[in-house]
């Protein structure tokens, strides 16, 4: 005659308890993920609008914007000097930065987004600003909710559309 023994009841209580504390912790790592994720925009952001306003600072000009021939060394763009970063002149920031100040431009921690310079309006008139692209709208709205008003059209951190939760793409503006 063959034993038949199967699980006690005690034991599959076991298994499901230590399997809700596998589960709890990779939930946990997650938000924890999330969270750095969201510092380090944060910080990136905040390091490179400092770096902006250094440059201003030290040589009486925007990155960029500025309109010396001979400054920074090899620098081979000039702006108009109106003090905002215009379309055509945002793609010389980070040579700017990096020739006077050695700043080094860094891709964002979500997917492959940049972070990029330029000038918008934030209401009452056009300001500077530093960007990060292909941010998850909830990550956005997340920034924003900490560290603004938490609107996505108003502030001085606004995003390309409305705040809906969700994990589609949009950039974030950040007024320098």
């Amino acid at each position: 005659m063959i034993s038949q023994r199967g699980f006690s009841l005690l034991e599959l209580a076991i298994v499901l308890v230590v399997i809700g504390f596998i589960l709890g912790a990779v939930l946990q790592g997650q938000n924890i993920v999330y969270n750095a994720k969201i510092q380090r925009i944060v910080s990136d952001m905040r390091d490179y609008s400092q770096s902006f306003l250094l440059y201003y600072d030290r040589y009486g000009m925007y990155p960029g914007d500025e309109d010396d021939p001979s400054f920074p060394p090899g620098d081979t763009f000039n702006g108009n000097h109106n003090g905002l970063v215009d379309t055509e002149e945002a793609s010389n920031v980070w040579e700017d930065l990096s020739s006077a100040l050695g700043v080094v431009t860094k891709s964002s921690p979500v997917r492959g987004g940049q972070y990029q310079f330029g000038a918008r309006d934030f209401g009452g008139g056009k300001r500077n600003y530093i960007s990060v692209t292909n941010l998850p709208n909830r990550m956005a709205e997340a920034i924003d909710a900490r560290h603004d008003d938490g609107v996505w059209n108003t502030g001085n951190i606004q995003a390309s559309s409305p705040y809906d939760g969700s994990d589609n793409l949009v950039t974030l503006y950040w007024r320098i």
